[in-house]
């Protein structure tokens, strides 16, 4: 940021002596504008001396979105975002038919079969089981009582959320 280009230091107006037009050794005063010399960089030193930068979360290496940066005081923001407890939400992509060593799309091919076993109804049946029980998992981690209105109210809205540690759930396919 040191580096970054500077504004251009400020103007102020200076009466400077001249010599007079009729000369005679008389002087005028007339007025000019100089740069303020408290300004300039070699009087004022570095912008930024401590500058504290702080990191919301990671984003993995295949992964895309908003990368969060807490700048000087915006660090002390960066815990009541964590503390929101905000979703993430993946896109994932898949392949049927094929395994890589490191289960990437970059990784080695090692081995390749068919796929046409697999319908569409199975598929679905299977997401449908593994949402299910994922939502029962995130009504476990929200520290909510399910017998109350607001549990009601938050769950229409679809509102509901892990408020401690917890593996990774899927709420939706």
């Amino acid at each position: 940021l040191n580096a970054a280009p500077r504004r251009a230091p400020r103007q102020h107006v200076r009466f400077l002596p001249t010599p007079a037009p009729g000369g005679g050794g008389a002087v005028e005063l007339v007025p000019t504008m100089v740069p303020v010399l408290a300004d300039h960089p070699l009087v004022r030193g570095p912008r930024f001396r401590r500058l504290k930068i702080g990191v919301g979360h990671r984003l993995d290496m295949k992964s895309s979105g908003v990368f969060v940066l807490g700048i000087g005081h915006g660090n002390k923001l960066l815990t009541d975002l964590y503390n929101c407890h905000l979703t993430k939400v993946y896109t994932v992509g898949g392949l049927f038919g094929k395994a890589t060593e490191d289960f990437s799309d970059t990784g080695k091919l090692i081995e390749k079969t068919t796929f046409d076993h697999i319908t569409r109804e199975k598929l679905e049946r299977i997401l449908a089981v593994i949402q299910g029980t994922n939502h029962k998992a995130l009504l476990m981690y929200s520290n909510i009582d399910m017998k109350t209105q607001e549990a009601y109210e938050l769950a229409v809205r679809g509102l509901i959320r892990p408020m401690d540690k917890s593996p990774p759930i899927i709420t939706a396919v």
